[in-house]
């Protein structure tokens, strides 16, 4: 009876664990942003970076991590920055497939090459991309992201602009498929593009 009883509690261990690895394996991974679905398709645009035109159609074949913000903004965009920087340096060799863009909508302080220059701090996939009004009005409205140039405070000339913090994440045939809030953090980016780089 004892026998009986071993085998039977043995053999529901065994299933149980069968279960949870089959559940495991079968399962969709889990995605900390929001997910777009169907994807959408998004238009090309080109703007400009310290080494000339940069288009986004030119980084088929790669998940680009799109994020709109400026060089001279005290928190948002710094710790948005940071957290993609970790991720790519956990993604080891597969960062060479994704391609980060810094569109800054502060088309009147940003050049190319102050663009440039901050990028570097957040790492070698990144490229900080520029324009004209017209040019950052144009692709903004394209893709759904809010600014607004703040007025300077008093006597003062320094101004804040006020923009959607969200980051936006295209697949490899240039789709949005991926939208990341503000606060999500270096770990979470990391599991979303391990997802997205193996497909």
């Amino acid at each position: 009876m004892k026998n009986r009883q071993t085998l039977f509690f043995l053999a529901t261990v065994v299933l149980f664990i069968v279960g949870v690895v089959v559940f495991q394996l079968t399962s969709p991974p889990l995605i900390h942003g929001s997910i777009i679905d169907p994807p959408k398709a998004m238009p090309d645009f080109t703007l400009h970076s310290a080494s000339g035109p940069v288009s986004l159609s030119s980084f088929r074949g790669k998940t680009v991590v799109l994020y709109f913000g400026y060089t001279s903004c005290p928190d948002v965009c710094p710790t948005t920055l940071s957290s993609v920087k970790k991720a790519m340096q956990g993604l080891g060799s597969a960062a060479d497939e994704v391609q980060v863009l810094f569109v800054s909508v502060d088309w009147t302080r940003d050049t190319p090459e102050k663009l440039a220059s901050y990028a570097s701090a957040f790492g070698k996939n990144v490229i900080g991309l520029t324009g004209s009004q017209e040019e950052i009005d144009a692709v903004t409205k394209a893709f759904g992201i809010f600014y607004k140039i703040n007025e300077p405070v008093g006597d003062s000339t320094f101004y804040t602009v006020d923009h959607t913090a969200s980051v936006l994440v295209l697949d490899k045939s240039g789709n949005l498929i991926l939208t990341w809030p503000y606060g999500l953090t270096a770990d979470e980016f990391l599991d979303d593009l391990k997802v997205l780089v193996r497909r």
